[in-house]
């Protein structure tokens, strides 16, 4: 019997050990996130993005409330609109250039074009996760299993991107599939991003709530230095 429990767990670690991170992705779409069809049936969609910063005493920084309406099919477009203090923002990209507006005012200094591309692209980034992981440019890899502070048991992902000096890490709960947490480094800093909730008009359960919070090299936690809430607002499929 002890030979036979041995033989198991070896065969366990085995298939533990050789476990790929596309598998890892594939497995959370399938089985926690609606599933690959579900993705890609989706043409158009809106949601209101609600961010909350904080300084470092926990105080609150400012409240920044966006509206993102995105085209994913024929052509990947979007949009995001916004108040700024007292200055409407608005930035567009037609899927070969992007245009900004401050106040219906055409902009035209390079550095605002160039920072408002990374906006629209950033957002649609993190938003169409974990789906993301398996159409971007990207090199994935499987870590390793680790737990994570609530307790549940998750596989790690790590992923770098071509000309990005960031590095993300991923983490899946191994028994659902769910895609938890994030934990990101640009340059020497670490943010450590966790999915309080999830949404369920889409089936695809994308964000609904996130926290992220400013960490060190040795992932002490420091301070929540954004809160994020997301409402779908329309899905066209």
């Amino acid at each position: 019997m002890r030979n036979l429990l041995l033989c198991f767990l070896t065969v366990l670690i085995s298939c533990e050990t050789k476990l790929t991170a596309e598998e890892v992705v594939q497995n959370a779409i399938e089985n926690a996130h609606g599933g690959k069809v579900a993705w890609e049936t989706i043409k158009e969609i809106s949601y209101e993005k609600t961010t909350v910063f904080y300084d470092v005493n926990g105080n609150q920084e400012q409240v920044k409330k966006q509206i993102i309406h995105t085209v994913l099919q024929p052509k990947f477009t979007s949009s995001i609109t916004w108040k700024d203090k007292d200055v409407e923002k608005h930035i567009v990209y037609n899927g070969n250039e992007t245009t900004v507006f401050y106040d219906s005012v055409l902009q035209t200094e390079p550095t605002i074009i160039q920072n408002a591309y990374k906006d629209i692209m950033g957002a649609h980034f993190v938003f169409w996760q974990p789906y993301k992981l398996l159409t971007d440019t990207a090199t994935v890899t499987f870590e390793r299993k680790v737990r994570l502070e609530d307790g549940t048991d998750a596989y790690m992902i790590k992923a770098t991107y071509p000309e990005s000096d960031a590095v993300w890490w991923f983490y899946f709960d191994i028994h659902t599939g769910l895609f938890k947490e994030n934990l990101v480094k640009h340059g020497k800093t670490f943010s450590h991003i966790k999915n309080i909730q999830y949404e369920n008009e889409t089936g695809l359960k994308l964000h609904k709530e996130r926290k992220s919070f400013l960490i060190n090299e040795m992932n002490d936690q420091k301070y929540l230095r954004a809160h994020y809430h997301y409402r779908i607002l329309s899905v066209k499929r």
